[in-house]
């Protein structure tokens, strides 16, 4: 036969019984219709060729691509796009689901009912979660389901109910509400935000949010995402009308804008770039932030930026502004703000004479109340000539430095107006030396490579020069090799200097991957160094700190990370230390172990785990601490317990606030249904962030 479509239609059948004067056919045993979108397997069927009527007085199985329905009475009517199926049982392969309902209707070619319907991912004899609703109307062209009188039941028992829930049959955007986020902490109380999101157009949306926090008040939040060819952005909104808790003005909020704007219709290689920020009051980041790194924000920025790059330049001119939240920040430790600052960076690779140039411009305004603020220009211009072998390099440099100062606020007697022009040469070499070996029964390359530079800066007398961006540059393996030991250009540090350093890789002999790396480093002093931040006494020691650092993932399932300073002219030889084991099991367990000494400074550890025991249960846990200070930074701990179809998590999390001072306790659900979602918080970006490689 020929479907309306002209699809063909066969039918194949143990027995069949042919009534040509009626154009109809009766087929028994076995009965299976093949057609191109699906095939329909019964025990009894009835063909009416001229109506094009399919009828099944029992148990009728059909097979779509991805969905498998079994009901025990059924009809069909080809022409007009309609049907009936009574008792009905579906399957959802590609999902894992599965469901029942009383009656199933096609309404047209693009509707379809199902009455008192169930939903669930668990297996049968499962009952984890189900998801029940009086009816629910399909709508194929748009891809949407309507559920009426939702609930959702887990473990029996009802933990939702909607009178009507809209939901996508695919992955394109529909408007709705979102999963909803519960929690609690000591300083909010229950902490309830339940989304609704507007798909407003293709390329930009919405979504309100509003928050009820028992101890404060609600506070309305608001999102509006957009996207073009040449622009995206983000905008974010919130306000706590009354604060019930807050001293000061009760009414809170926040404001985000982030936007890029790629304007290469202009230009080539012309964009702009936005980030706005604004809070109401200084602790507002502190009580109402929803991550570790919001709430330990101290400085907010403002940023505006025009930037433009080809192939050998990059450009900028910026607006950037700060904002300090913490009050017991001293005023000469607050960031300055740029009001603007314009930079510009030229490179070019084998120019004439097979050399490498760079040029390196810089223009900017300072600004900080009780200050001294002004205007800097800085010009650094580079030229090298490398020469590099498989066995080796060799590399010298000569660098130049002229930066000039237009400053306000100055002491009597210095001058307003001070400049510094110096230069560096250097010569950076290195060789290669490799081997083939064999250990732990696995082919690999070992290599030693030593490196030499040696760096010289003549001494100029900067200490009239004021510090507005500059401090010691940190000190590790890669910064022995630097031209300047500060990390701006308000200091240029004299230097006679040889750094001597030596890095052995272990590489993997089938794929080349780097198992091991170890490398060891330290400067030699042939003259005291002069300059200093603070025009403090010259540093007469004849070498720098050794420099050590290892990493190495040599070992199954584990990632070992070492570092060390050792200062052999302090009276305390360990002046930085970093120990760091991670490891990732084959069963989903994490666990990471690290341990960061800065002497004087700080001195903490942190261990951190996810470890499942079992098929259904897991155990999460941190422990962060610092040893200098005799107090727990942070301390998580938590389990998770699930089945095939569902999981559930429960997160306990204590921790001092920015002030370090007071202790916060947040409690932290989520519940996992597998082919719904998740309900509750969020606690799978929260383990992102608190346990390496989760």
């Amino acid at each position: 036969w020929q479907s309306p479509a002209n699809d063909l239609i066969v039918i194949e059948a143990d027995s069949a019984t042919a009534l040509p004067e009626q154009n109809t056919a009766e087929f028994q045993g076995n009965v299976v219709i093949h057609h191109p979108k699906q095939t329909v397997y019964a025990n009894q069927l009835h063909f009416d060729n001229q109506r094009q009527l399919i009828k099944a007085d029992q148990e009728l199985l059909i097979q779509l691509r991805d969905l498998r329905l079994l009901g025990s009475q059924a009809w069909f009517d080809l022409n007009r796009h309609k049907g009936e199926m009574s008792q009905v049982s579906y399957r959802i392969p590609s999902r894992k689901a599965r469901g029942e309902a009383g009656r199933m209707a096609l309404l047209d070619k693009d509707h379809s009912r199902f009455e008192n319907i169930s939903y669930t991912t668990c297996p049968p004899g499962n009952r984890g979660f189900v998801l029940s609703a009086e009816s629910m109307d399909i709508d194929q062209k748009n891809q949407i389901g309507t559920f009426r009188a939702a609930k959702l039941r887990f473990l029996g028992v009802p933990i939702f109910y909607a009178p009507t829930l809209t939901v996508s049959l695919d992955d394109s955007r529909k408007s709705g509400l979102l999963v909803p986020s519960l929690g609690y902490s000591s300083k909010n109380g229950a902490d309830i935000t339940v989304p609704y999101y507007f798909n407003l157009a293709p390329n930009y949306d919405a979504t309100f949010m509003p928050r009820l926090l028992s101890k404060r008040g609600l506070l309305l939040g608001g999102e509006f995402r957009f996207l073009t060819p040449s622009h995206n952005g983000r905008l974010l909104a919130e306000i706590l009308p009354d604060d019930r808790l807050y001293e000061g003005n009760s009414t809170r909020g926040a404001l985000r804008a982030r936007t890029h704007s790629n304007l290469g219709q202009v230009t080539p290689g012309l964009a702009a770039d936005l980030d706005l920020n604004w809070v109401s009051d200084q602790g507002y980041l502190d009580d109402l932030g929803q991550s570790l790194a919001v709430t330990s924000t101290r400085h907010l920025r403002n940023r505006a930026a025009l930037s433009w790059r080809n192939r050998n330049w990059d450009a900028v001119a910026e607006l950037r502004h700060y904002r300090t939240l913490d009050d017991s920040i001293l005023s000469e430790d607050r960031p300055y703000s740029l009001l603007p600052r314009m930079a510009v960076h030229w490179l070019q690779y084998q120019g004439p004479a097979g050399l490498d140039y760079s040029l390196a411009g810089e223009v900017s305004n300072f600004y900080r109340e009780d200050s001294v603020t002004g205007l800097r220009v800085d010009l650094k211009p580079r030229v090298s000539l490398p020469w590099r072998r498989n066995w080796g390099f060799i590399e010298p440099a000569l660098n130049a430095r002229y930066t000039s100062y237009s400053l306000d606020g100055q002491l009597p007697g210095q001058s307003s107006s001070p400049s510094r022009s110096t230069y560096s040469i250097s010569l950076d070499s290195g060789l290669m030396f490799d081997r083939d070996v064999t250990w732990f029964g696995r082919d690999m390359t070992h290599t030693l490579e030593p490196r030499a530079y040696y760096l010289y800066t003549p001494y100029k007398k900067q200490s009239d020069i004021p510090l507005f961006d500059t401090s010691y540059l940190d000190f590790n393996f890669s910064n022995l090799f630097h031209d300047n030991r500060f990390n701006g250009p308000d200091r240029v540090g004299d230097a006679n200097q040889l750094t001597l350093a030596l890095t052995s890789r272990v590489l993997s002999g089938s794929d080349g991957r780097e198992l091991l790396n170890a490398s060891i480093g330290q400067i030699y002093y042939f003259e005291d160094r002069r300059v200093t931040l603070l025009d403090d006494e010259p540093i007469n020691t004849s070498s720098s700190s050794v420099i050590a650092e290892l990493t190495t993932g040599i070992f199954d399932h584990w990632l070992l990370r070492a570092g060390v300073q050792v200062d052999p002219h302090a009276d305390t030889r360990v002046q930085q230390g970093l120990a760091q084991a991670s490891y990732r099991g084959d069963s989903g367990e994490r666990l990471h172990a690290s341990w960061r000494l800065r002497e004087g400074t700080l001195e903490q550890t942190d261990l951190a785990a996810y470890w499942p025991v079992s098929n259904k249960i897991g155990l999460i846990g941190r422990w962060y601490y610092s040893v200098e200070e005799r107090h727990d930074l942070e301390t998580v701990a938590g389990i998770e317990y699930g089945d095939c179809c569902w999981r559930i998590r429960a997160v306990w999390r204590r921790y001092l606030d920015s002030n370090g001072t007071e202790y916060n306790n947040t409690a932290l659900l989520q519940l996992e249904l597998n082919g719904l979602g998740k309900l509750g918080n969020n606690i799978d970006n929260f383990l992102d962030r608190t346990i390496y490689g989760y």
